[in-house]
């Protein structure tokens, strides 16, 4: 946390040199991964291990290998699980990941991804925001520890918009809930002032 703040920032970065600048500028973590275009998919094993090598912040890492969605088959999920078995010999600070089925987290497919990145910690992505029943969905992810952040804007394409519903989910959350969706570093004075997280993401936070 940087002097001056009392909350922390994710910066989500796509490359190396995009990490480094992030850090430069105040990240107290980044969340790499590749295709923003999808809304993010997995990196590769080189790239993440280059940011490892390179960043003094803690790296979260993106599995997600659909380009569109958050549901997975019997093959999209053996592909990510593959993924985080490749990566997880890294020093990272975790992993980036969430399933849906029918609007709703497909808990069987969420335990077996959790067996295999224990014991690295896991940010529930914004995949959340598609339930049908956030409340209790939310109620069973608070059933696991590893699980320590929730990233959401509630449901709104602005984070500024969905204060109301981040408001909500921070009271059902146990962990962090981390709030995102087109913040900048003009809009974050405002919505801390509303919210009062202690983590913010973005693709140009810092």
């Amino acid at each position: 946390m940087h002097q001056g703040r009392d909350y922390k920032l994710e910066s989500c970065v796509v490359s190396l040199a995009q990490a480094i600048d992030a850090q430069e500028r105040g990240a107290d973590r980044v969340e790499l991964c590749i295709r923003l275009e999808t809304e993010g998919m997995t990196p590769d094993v080189e790239l993440a291990s280059s940011l490892c090598d390179h960043l003094r912040i803690p790296v979260r890492v993106m599995v997600r290998a659909t380009e569109e969605g958050y549901e997975a088959d019997g093959d999209v999920l053996q592909q990510m699980i593959d993924a985080i078995e490749a990566l997880k010999k890294l020093p990272l600070d975790g992993f980036v990941f969430g399933i849906m089925k029918d609007n709703h987290i497909d808990r069987a497919a969420m335990m077996t991804l959790l067996h295999h990145a224990y014991p690295f910690h896991v940010t529930f992505h914004k995949a959340i925001d598609m339930s049908d029943d956030i409340d209790d969905d939310i109620q069973w992810l608070n059933q696991f520890a590893q699980i320590d952040t929730l990233l959401t804007s509630g449901g709104t394409i602005k984070a500024v918009d969905g204060i109301d519903q981040l408001r909500e989910i921070k009271a059902l959350f146990k962990g962090y809930v981390m709030a995102a969706g087109k913040i900048t570093p003009e809009v974050l004075p405002q919505l801390h002032e509303a919210l009062r997280l202690e983590w913010y993401h973005g693709r140009a936070i810092v």
